[in-house]
C-alpha cells in the first residue's frame, strides 16, 4: 500500500555553504546526509520520477519523494510503479471532483425572476374595455386578469395581452 507521509521532511543542518540535508520520517532517520548539491539534484529529479530516499530493512518500508510530497510503501515497488500508482490516484481524484462539480451544478437551479405586477392603470383600462365581465362567458364572479400569451412564452403585461376571464374559463383555457 502506498500512502502519503505527512510527517516526513528533509532537515537542513550546518552553515550556509556547508549545509547538509537529512531525511526524517515517522520514527526513522536517514543514516546519511546529502550535500547541498546532492539535495538540489534530488529535488530536480523528483519532479519527473519518484526518487527513493530511504529504505528501512527492519520495517520493510521505503520512502519516495515525488512532486514535493513524501510517500511510504511496504510492497517493494520500483520508481515506475510508484509513479503509475500516484498518477492514477491523481486522475481518480480529478474525475471525482469533476463529477461532484457537475452534480452541484445540476442541483443549483437559477433563481426564478420575480414576476412583475400588472400596473394599476393597465388593470383599470382592461376592466373598462372588457366591461367588468368574463370575455368567455360574460360572468361577473371570480374574475381574473389573464395573459393571452403567457409570460413564460414571451407575453407581456400590456393591455393588448390581457383579458378578463372568470376562474372557470381561465382554468378551461389552461
Amino acid at each position: 500500500m502506498l500512502r502519503k507521509d505527512q510527517n516526513a521532511a528533509f532537515e537542513k543542518h550546518g552553515a550556509l555553504i556547508f549545509s547538509r540535508y537529512r531525511f526524517v520520517a515517522s520514527g526513522v532517520e536517514a543514516r546519511r546526509s546529502l550535500s547541498r548539491a546532492e539535495y538540489g539534484r534530488l529535488r530536480r529529479r523528483q519532479t519527473e520520477t519518484p526518487v527513493c530516499v530511504l529504505v528501512d530493512e527492519e520495517r520493510r518500508r521505503a520512502w519516495w519523494l515525488f512532486n514535493d510530497s513524501v510517500y511510504f510503501e511496504d510492497d517493494g515497488y520500483d520508481a515506475e510503479e510508484v509513479k503509475a500508482l500516484l498518477l492514477a490516484r491523481e486522475a481518480q481524484k480529478q474525475r471525482r471532483l469533476k463529477r461532484a462539480l457537475a452534480m452541484l451544478q445540476q442541483t443549483e437551479m437559477p433563481p426564478t425572476p420575480a414576476r412583475e405586477a400588472i400596473a394599476g392603470e393597465v388593470k383599470r383600462f382592461v376592466w373598462r374595455r372588457d366591461g367588468g365581465r368574463c370575455v368567455g362567458c360574460g360572468g361577473q364572479e371570480r374574475l381574473e386578469f389573464d395573459h393571452v400569451i403567457p409570460l413564460a412564452m414571451g407575453g407581456s403585461n400590456t393591455a393588448r395581452n390581457l383579458q378578463i376571464l372568470c376562474e372557470a374559463c381561465n382554468r378551461e383555457k389552461g
